[in-house]
């Protein structure tokens, strides 16, 4: 898919979710792929490698607590000014997507799942050569 038009979704997912700020598309192991224009190359960078970090956790925590499945549906942080959404977008890819305060948590995790509908196997990405699965 072109990137073009995947920040062209984020930028629609952000215009129709209130509350939302940032969106951004990653791989597992902390690449940005891309992102909504209101975060700088060094923050979506940043934002890449917290997101990947928090759902390494989150996957480690399923694997010893969980159903032995592994999996992780959604992982999410919730801080003063805001929260941090990330969802699993095909495989080895994420969806990361911080909010103010006032964002209705429910409605952002709805709209995440529907943008992931709509990308499909378009948010694949395959390992990395080298690169160890999480």
């Amino acid at each position: 898919m072109d990137l073009n038009k995947l920040t062209w979704l984020l930028e629609g997912l952000l215009e129709h979710t209130p509350g939302t700020r940032h969106a951004l598309v990653l791989s597992r192991d902390g690449l940005k792929l891309c992102h909504s224009s209101g975060l700088s190359t060094d923050s979506a960078d940043h934002l890449a490698a917290i997101a990947a970090g928090v759902q390494s956790l989150a996957h480690s925590a399923s694997v010893e607590f969980g159903d032995g499945r592994g999996g992780v549906r959604q992982a999410m942080a919730e801080f003063y000014g805001g929260l941090l959404f990330i969802v699993e977008a095909g495989h080895g890819t994420h969806l990361a997507v911080v909010t103010s305060d006032e964002a209705e948590p429910g409605l952002v995790g709805h709209n995440m799942n529907e943008l992931v509908e709509q990308m499909g196997e378009h948010l694949t990405t395959p390992p990395r050569a080298g690169a160890e699965t999480v």
